[in-house]
């Protein structure tokens, strides 16, 4: 088996005549009321406006199931890249559900915070330089055995990235690059040729995945997943390991994620690293007052140690090259912590709306090389700064 092909599955989804097929429409909605943000040594901003809108759609019959998200914040330019999710799924066997499409590989146990998204959801005001974070808009095909009433769940996923880099008929990769290719003048690489595709070719690249979901204590679901990536280039693989509970109650809500990862990417990839060392901790909490009320505080915590590939000529088939963009920061390495602390109020409007006001805080601590307290680090994002924000969205789910 060379690919896993993924498709909509429209013939089999294809409603018979003496059959029904239920279809709905589900999305979020969060509308920025007020968002006031200060980045230390930037000008302040204050933002009015769609903050989240995400859209999905689900049609069932039978035993078959499928589900379409537009990828409505993408790059739509880009082939395939109007679905963030197209995936069908099969749940004829007992306590067996088979899902095959694109979409979210399951390993974290991830969760919002309070007015913004965890750090493994892109939730930052000073940015942040963790490599794993939530694996979407990804080619898949996964297995799930269990449910509530056994007690547990278990996935395994097979995933591939959606853009896989292009070889020539020798097997070597191709280049974006420019120059004349001598020794005196090479062809100086800004990143390798890439190109989107429906499915991934396990020659190529191959992702595995793993999260097991324990559900036997009452309101408590405790989690571990394993996540594994590597592609033809690659000399070492990456990989991560998740460990989180969450308590959900009429009363306290509970949740808490730590995940050790490790990142090794080739080096004219797209955001690549020599070898990266990642610790994520999360933890909060929301308490309900009544009905309506309740008040919800989230902490987080981010250490990233990254080293920089070193560079330097090569020839292939009588072509020089040499690498551009990426040369001044080679065989660097950053250490840096970040720290988020968010505390706010919620009101619920209604049993699908509700508004919510908080304020967090943020500061990010990066060396690179040993020295500390540097305003600049090529390839870092805000180093030693903190932030500021102040939010007040109106939510609704439909």
């Amino acid at each position: 088996m060379r690919k896993f092909i993924f498709t909509l599955l429209v013939v089999t989804l294809t409603p018979n005549l003496s059959y029904s097929l239920d279809a709905a429409v589900k999305g979020f909605i969060a509308l920025d009321a007020f968002n006031y943000k200060k980045i230390q040594r930037t000008k302040d901003s204050l933002d009015v406006g769609i903050g989240v809108l995400d859209l999905k759609i689900f049609a069932e019959q039978d035993d078959m199931t499928a589900a379409i998200k537009l990828n409505i914040d993408g790059n739509l330019s880009v082939q395939n890249n109007l679905f963030e999710e197209a995936y069908a799924t099969y749940r004829g066997f007992k306590n067996w559900k088979i899902t095959l499409g694109k979409g979210v590989v399951k390993f974290q146990n991830l969760h919002w915070g309070v007015i913004e998204n965890t750090y493994q959801d892109g939730g930052t005001v000073l940015e942040s330089e963790n490599s794993w974070r939530k694996i979407s808009n990804k080619a898949l095909v996964s297995f799930a055995y269990g449910n509530k009433g056994l007690g547990f769940t278990n996935t395994f996923t097979i995933w591939g990235d959606s853009q896989e880099i292009q070889f020539d008929e020798k097997g070597n990769p191709k280049f974006s690059a420019s120059g004349a290719g001598t020794t005196i003048s090479p062809k100086f690489i800004t990143a390798y040729e890439t190109k989107a595709v429906p499915a991934f070719t396990t020659q190529k690249q191959l992702g595995l995945a793993n999260k097991f979901e324990f559900y036997k204590t009452q309101d408590w679901t405790f989690t571990t997943g394993q996540a594994y990536f590597k592609n033809k280039l690659q000399d070492k693989a990456s990989y991560a390991i998740d460990f989180g509970a969450t308590l959900d109650s009429t009363v306290w809500e509970f949740w808490v994620d730590a995940i050790y990862g490790f990142t090794s990417k080739s080096p004219f990839e797209a955001y690549t690293t020599y070898r990266k060392n990642e610790y994520f901790l999360q933890t909060g909490l929301q308490y309900h007052f009544d009905e309506y009320w309740s008040v919800l505080t989230n902490l987080e915590y981010l250490h990233v140690k990254d080293q920089a590939h070193t560079y330097t000529n090569f020839t292939v088939d009588g072509i020089t090259y040499a690498a551009d963009s990426k040369i001044d920061r080679a065989g660097q390495t950053v250490v840096s912590s970040s720290y988020k602390i968010e505390v706010g109020g919620q009101y619920k409007l209604s049993k699908s709306s509700f508004i919510t006001t908080g304020v967090l805080y943020e500061k990010k601590i990066a060396a690179k090389n040993g020295v500390k307290d540097l305003t600049f680090i090529k390839g870092v994002f805000n180093a030693n700064a903190e932030a500021f924000q102040l939010l007040s969205s109106i939510s609704f789910w439909f």
